[in-house]
């Protein structure tokens, strides 16, 4: 049986047809917009290693954008565009769920033409692997585990060289919780991909806050500690805005209100569009846990290698164990004979209540 009621058309007035327009315009310039072609080499720079330079125009063709899990480069590709005709009045809608384009882009201007390229060195011997794994966190959140020794810090050191050359004032951050593996990455990063060592700067909890200030400021390169970043973060002295590439070590802490938690919640909060990439030999043996620190640190990409992966074999060496029993030395045996006449009497009032096996 036919209805009779008449189609009635809803005019919702709290929605603002004219933005969602815009944006699918802006969304389909950005699929179609052929700016990024095939060159022969990248731009010049004071520090030139032996490098490979590889075609950029397959990971810009994208027409996919996320909202905090980036897979592309779009959202910095906004400053490399023509700005918008100030003639034309623009409205934003907050109510509506679109989002504005100006928080969606990178306030920092990536280089269009270094961009077309990106670069991996050639003075050290090339790892399929590794140079695999590189071209997924160039363009993607990436979780990256691999067992100790096989190479996070070469991965991590040309994802922060490529994103140096494209943002020419943009600022990359190392978080590391141990002082050993900032050394290691700083290392990697000045020998292996050239990053002068005049852009860069080690920054602990020992250096006052007032010099952080000026640091951030005047440097590009950072290594610092989760706590440094997260305090920086919340009083302001790090300039967020500018921040482009984050990489994160021994990422499996991230859980909690650990310190590369709460930053990552204040950069999405600002809000801030950037790389992040997280490093790990250890991402947990549970789903539940791995899914946490994938949550927690926005990540899109997940790359796992284990001793075992055919790709790996040839790099793992062979664990030979030796047990060598040491005896204990005279001082040691007193000590040991000492503590337990301690603890004796609290030990046999245990065995009584029946808290300890005899």
């Amino acid at each position: 049986m036919t209805s009779t009621v008449p189609f009635q058309l809803i005019d919702d007035d709290e929605f603002d047809w004219e933005a969602a327009v815009r944006e699918i315009d802006v969304a389909c310039e950005t699929a179609n917009n052929p700016s990024f072609t095939t060159i022969n080499q990248a731009s010049s720079s004071n520090f030139t290693p032996p490098v490979n330079i590889f075609n950029n125009s397959s990971y810009y063709s994208s027409t996919k954008t996320g909202t905090c899990k980036q897979s592309t480069l779009d959202k910095f590709i906004g400053k490399a565009r023509p700005p918008v005709n100030p003639a034309v009045e623009v409205r934003h809608h907050q109510g509506n769920g679109i989002i504005n384009s100006d928080e969606r882009t990178c306030c920092v201007e990536i280089d269009a033409e270094a961009a077309k390229t990106w670069i991996y060195p050639v003075n050290v011997p090339l790892r399929e692997y590794q140079l695999a794994i590189t071209k997924t966190a160039l363009f993607t959140n990436t979780l990256v585990a691999l067992p100790t020794g096989l190479g996070k810090t070469l991965i991590a050191a040309v994802v922060m060289y490529n994103y140096f050359r494209w943002f020419p004032d943009g600022k990359i951050v190392f978080a590391a919780p141990s002082r050993p593996l900032v050394m290691q990455q700083i290392e990697a990063c000045h020998n292996i991909v050239g990053i002068p060592q005049e852009w860069t700067i080690d920054m602990t909890g020992q250096v006052c806050p007032t010099k952080r200030a000026c640091f951030w400021k005047s440097k590009r390169v950072f290594f610092v500690t989760p706590q440094v970043l997260e305090k920086d973060i919340q009083s302001g002295t790090c300039l967020a805005k500018h921040l482009v590439c984050l990489v994160i070590d021994e990422a499996h802490r991230a859980s909690g209100n650990y310190s590369y938690c709460v930053a990552i919640r204040e950069l999405l909060a600002i809000p801030v569009q950037l790389r992040i990439l997280a490093l790990t030999a250890t991402p947990g043996s549970k789903q539940p846990a791995v899914q946490q620190i994938i949550d927690n640190l926005q990540i899109s990409a997940l790359e796992y290698r284990n001793e075992s992966d055919p790709d790996v074999i040839p790099y793992v060496h062979d664990r030979k164990i030796e047990l060598i029993e040491v005896a204990l030395g005279k001082e040691a045996v007193d000590i040991n004979k000492q503590l337990v006449e301690v603890i004796h009497p609290y030990v046999a009032r245990l065995s009584t209540l029946g808290l300890l096996q005899k």
